[in-house]
Order: structure tokens, then C-alpha cells, then sequence
């Protein structure tokens, strides 16, 4: 079974915070990959400092939209639309720029390396 979801920890003000990343849908993973694509950029972080604003905050909400924080009554959505589901992370730039890094790790992973089906790496057949 595919894996759609990973379980992370970020320390904030010096305690670990749970956080749960969701893979995007294929249509939003894509719009992801073609924003990637169009830039040159070696680094993730010069990828994000590479988008225009609007692009910036498009794949952000895009992001934040599958991250939800785990708190003790089960996880609660990062953000909801536009607006912030977590309000304590509208102002923590750091954690903000962790979770974006993550997700966007994450959500792409299967783009890059062991993202092979069975049937691309199984040596061929050799039976005459």
C-alpha cells in the first residue's frame, strides 16, 4: 500500500511539535513539479527564493493545506483554505520555511530516486 502520509517532529520554542504531512493529489502535485521545472534553481531554497510572491503563497496554502499539527486531541489542519488552521504558526517564519522544505520533500519524492516501479528495474527476461 502507498504511503500517503509521514509523521514529523519540529522543536519549537525548545519542545518537539508533531506534525503529519499528506501527500497533494496528483493535480496539485503536478502544479508543484511544473513550478519546479520552470525554475533552474540547484537548491530547494533557491527554488522558494526564485517565486514571485504570488507563487509563493500559492504553494504555500497549497502545502499547509496538507500538513496538519498533532495536538493531544488528534491532528488539527495547518491551515484551512487561506486562512491559518494553527494561528500560532503565522508568525514563526522558521518553523513556516521547515514545514514548506518538508512538504515539498516530501510531496515530490517520488519524482527523485526509488520512484521506480517494479517493472522498470526487474532484469529482463532471458529464457530462450
Amino acid at each position: 500500500m502507498r504511503q500517503i502520509s509521514k509523521d514529523i517532529e519540529i522543536i519549537i520554542d525548545g519542545s518537539p511539535v508533531g506534525f503529519r504531512l499528506s501527500k497533494l493529489d496528483a493535480f496539485s502535485g503536478v502544479t508543484l513539479l511544473r513550478l519546479e521545472n520552470q525554475n533552474t534553481a540547484p537548491t530547494m531554497l533557491d527554488l522558494i527564493a526564485s517565486l514571485s510572491e504570488d507563487e509563493l503563497r500559492s504553494v504555500m496554502t497549497l502545502l499547509f493545506n496538507h500538513i496538519s499539527v498533532l495536538l493531544p486531541a488528534g491532528p488539527h489542519p495547518v491551515m484551512t483554505g487561506s486562512e491559518w488552521g494553527y494561528p500560532e504558526l503565522e508568525y514563526d517564519t522558521p518553523t513556516c520555511m521547515k514545514l514548506l522544505l518538508e512538504g515539498i520533500a516530501w510531496s515530490l519524492s517520488g519524482f527523485f530516486g526509488g520512484g521506480q516501479s517494479k517493472a522498470e528495474t526487474a532484469p529482463a527476461d532471458t529464457a530462450p
